[in-house]
């Protein structure tokens, strides 16, 4: 040990018998707190707006979907904080217990859940959705395994063919519910941990050829889907669009104009013309209710919080860290352009809920534990920069590099 590195060591453990006392809030950790907490108030406000009419006749409470979203709203804060106070080494070894309840969970709604909306995907009436859990976990899990494989990632049958199992493990039972949307949104998360992780380029390339063939005989054999992307074809022909799902979201962002109509004069929303106006359809309510003001704000947030995402992830102490704040900031951006883009025509539709803004209280509790987990990285980066001043000299962004640190530990 070199005398720079014993004394880091001696100081670490001299810190580590002082009372433990909160450190102050870094630019990042204080950057993704404010947008987070202004999303999930938007989102809550635009569910209220979307549902109060149809809450108040259909159970005679216009507060329901609102209450039912503030309380998920609530439990998942606080898993937030406990996992942004924790350091999240300690989730490595939940890693694959975790991954195991969650492949179990999918497999049980697949016997037991309930048939909603023509595919069996939850539990509760709706209300536990085990696919949005497994979302994390699965982040969790990689970014625990693929630093372990060190160069062996980079052969096709040590690193390409595992990976495909893994990912099939959970994929599987998802396209099985169908549900295709959040099959799709996790294989791609997935696959950009793998190739941050050092694919090869064969390897990228055979994944693309696999995944776009497993998912055009999904498609061919689910007619919703074909539906979906035939009517997709026709709206890229300039022959589709009006009297659809999509030409109802595009009166409703029209009719908003430039500064919106205010929360409480969505006529498109609560005359029913915009079908799951608080789920599905968010992204409306917005541009009638705010206009074209609304939404480019509420864009310029979601961005803003992907880069200061993606900005943790090549600020984290470590590999597993890295891989960790990669995963969740894939994870909302992928699933926001997949929304936005199959409400604006750009991409087929999806049905994949807007992050933190749309309504569904599993899918807001999984997304503000991912946040918590990110901002469990982003703490631990003014540790690392000290580290870093205490002569450990490590590379400290995901790739081959760092993995091949790792594989050295």
């Amino acid at each position: 040990m070199t005398a720079a590195r014993r004394r880091w060591h001696d100081l670490a453990i001299a810190r580590s018998r002082l009372p433990a006392s909160p450190l102050p809030l870094t630019p990042l950790e204080l950057g993704l707190l404010v947008v987070l907490a202004v999303l999930v108030l938007f989102g809550l406000l635009l569910v209220y707006s979307a549902t109060y009419y149809l809450a108040r006749h259909a159970f005679e409470d216009p507060f329901y979907f609102v209450r039912r979203q503030a309380v998920a709203a609530l439990l998942g804060t606080v898993g937030l904080l406990v996992l942004w106070r924790m350091d999240y080494h300690r989730l490595q070894r939940l890693s694959i217990p975790l991954m195991a309840i969650g492949v179990l969970s999918l497999i049980a709604v697949l016997i037991f859940g309930e048939d909603r909306l023509g595919a069996r995907r939850a539990f509760s009436g709706g209300s536990f959705q085990p696919s949005e859990f497994v979302k994390p976990i699965l982040i969790l899990y990689l970014a625990t395994w693929l630093p372990t494989k060190g160069e062996r990632l980079r052969e096709f049958h040590r690193g390409f063919i595992p990976f495909l199992l893994v990912l099939g493990l959970v994929v599987i039972p998802i396209f099985l519910q169908p549900d295709l949307g959040t099959g799709l949104l996790i294989g791609l998360v997935a696959a950009w941990m793998f190739i941050a992780s050092g694919a090869t380029v064969l390897q990228i390339l055979a994944g693309v050829v696999l995944g776009a063939g497993a998912f055009a005989g999904l498609i061919a054999v689910h007619p919703h889907a074909m539906a979906r992307l035939s009517g997709y074809l026709q709206i890229l022909q300039g022959t589709g669009g009006a009297g659809s799902h999509l030409g109802a979201v595009w009166e409703a962002i029209r009719s908003g104009g430039l500064f919106g109509k205010g929360p409480g004069a969505i006529g498109y929303t609560l005359s029913g013309q915009v079908p799951l106006p608080h789920s599905d359809s968010a992204f409306a309510v917005v541009g009638e209710a705010f206009g074209f003001v609304g939404v480019m704000l509420l864009i310029l947030m979601l961005t803003t919080w992907v880069i200061l995402g993606f900005i943790t992830a090549s600020r984290a102490p470590d590999t597993f860290g890295g891989l960790l704040a990669l995963g969740v900031t894939l994870w909302m951006a992928w699933q926001g352009l997949i929304n936005l883009g199959g409400l604006t025509g750009v991409l087929p539709f999806t049905g994949l809920p807007l992050p933190f803004i749309s309504y569904g209280g599993s899918a807001l509790l999984s997304e503000l534990i991912g946040a918590g987990i990110l901002l469990s990285v982003a703490r631990r980066i003014q540790d690392a920069n000290l580290d870093r001043r205490g002569g450990d000299r490590r590379a400290h962004l995901p790739g081959a590099g760092r993995r091949r640190g790792a594989a050295g530990r």
